[in-house]
Order: C-alpha cells, then sequence, then structure tokens
C-alpha cells in the first residue's frame, strides 16, 4: 500500500511541548499540500519501554521523519530515539535507491529541525544532511509560533514533505510492501553507532583529559 502518513516526528519526552506546537504549525500548512496526516507519538516511550508494533509500523509508512532535536535527543541511557533515527536511516537507504539516488542526500527522508544545541548538533548528521535552525526562538513562551520567520521555516519544511510524499507514492513499486516486518533496532544493536553523536564531555580547567 501507498506511504500512510506524510512524517513521522520523532522527539524526547522532555520536548514534547516543542513537538506538540511543531506538529500544530506544520500540520496548519502541510494540509493544504498533502491529505497524508502527520504520526506524533503522543504517550512517548520512557526508559526501558518497549516499542510496540504501531510505532515501527507508523515510521515505516511515514515518507519522512521529523527530528526534534535538543542536546538530550541522542542519549546513552534512553535511546529510544536513537533507535528511532537508525531505523530511519535504514529505511531511508532502501527508500532512496527505489527513488534511483541513493547518494543525493539533498533528498533525504531524516529532516533535522535543531531547537538547542547547534553546537553540539552531531557532525554524523550535519555532514550529510540540511537541517533547520530554530535556536533563535524563545521557546520559553509561545508568541514564537507568530513571527514570519519562525512561519517560514515551517512553510519550507511543508514544501519539502510534500515533495517527498508524492515522490515515494509515485513509485511503480510499494514503498510500503515490507513494512509489516519492519523492526527498530534493538538498544545493543545501536551502542557502538551511538557513542559518537552523544554530546561531548565537559572540559575541566587544568585537566587534561
Amino acid at each position: 500500500m501507498p506511504v500512510k502518513y506524510s512524517c513521522f516526528i520523532s522527539y524526547r519526552n522532555l520536548s514534547a511541548n516543542l513537538a506538540r506546537d511543531f506538529h500544530t504549525s506544520l500540520n496548519d500548512e502541510l494540509k493544504h499540500l498533502t491529505t497524508l496526516p502527520i504520526y506524533r507519538d503522543e504517550t512517548r516511550l520512557r526508559g526501558g519501554d518497549f516499542f510496540n508494533r504501531e510505532l515501527a509500523l507508523a515510521l515505516c509508512e511515514s515518507a519522512c521523519m521529523i527530528m526534534i532535536y535538543t542536546p538530550t535527543y541522542f542519549d546513552k541511557s534512553s535511546t529510544y530515539c536513537a533507535r528511532e533515527y537508525k531505523a530511519m536511516e535504514n529505511l531511508e537507504s532502501n527508500r532512496l535507491q527505489q527513488l534511483g539516488y541513493e547518494q543525493n542526500y539533498q533528498h533525504g527522508l531524516i529532516i533535522p529541525v535543531v531547537y538547542r544545541g547547534v553546537d553540539v548538533f552531531p557532525k554524523y548528521v550535519s555532514s550529510i544532511r540540511n537541517y533547520y535552525k530554530f535556536d533563535n526562538f524563545h521557546i520559553c513562551g509561545r508568541s514564537y509560533l507568530r513571527s514570519n520567520p519562525y512561519n517560514e521555516l515551517i512553510k519550507q519544511i511543508a514544501k519539502y514533505i510534500s515533495e517527498r510524499c508524492h515522490e515515494l507514492n509515485s513509485l511503480d513499486i510499494d514503498p510500503c510492501e515490507s513494512c509489516g516486518l519492519f523492526e527498530i533496532p534493538k538498544d545493543e544493536d545501536i551502542h557502538e553507532w551511538l557513542s559518537p553523536l552523544l554530546p561531548p564531555k565537559p572540559k575541566f580547567p587544568g585537566r587534561k583529559f
């Protein structure tokens, strides 16, 4: 069957308010470009909770993944965001091959939205992906949701997502054919991959290490 969701929003529970407001803003723009809904898990997994089949299926049936990034996104003890990212990275590799431009990450399917931590945003991500900087917005209030710079970025993201939806659903093959078998990587499967993505440890004056 064709792609079911325009995008999957991946976020830490600590960023739930940001994800909710982003979802609302993006939906207001995206609904004029595509009929595909946005998927956002409102329960959010905590600690050692296991991924359920619904979550894995929703990710696989999404055209894109929005990554709501703050420095807590990649975390050694709470890895569900990292596992979502890695799962979508694997999915993206297959779908870009289906689309015929597996090396063209200008049209990648993971869209990082950086609210805080541009200085520690992993080079693993920034070196191959365009990302949207939301770090100038004062998120302690909600007035930024009405600002022109914010809404211009939302408009750009919505256009990009709608284009990816159209491309995937125009394929001669079903991009979601194997979604029933799609799985999120286990914690132990991403341990080594995750380490360089974690925020750097603070350096103390006078210490060499």
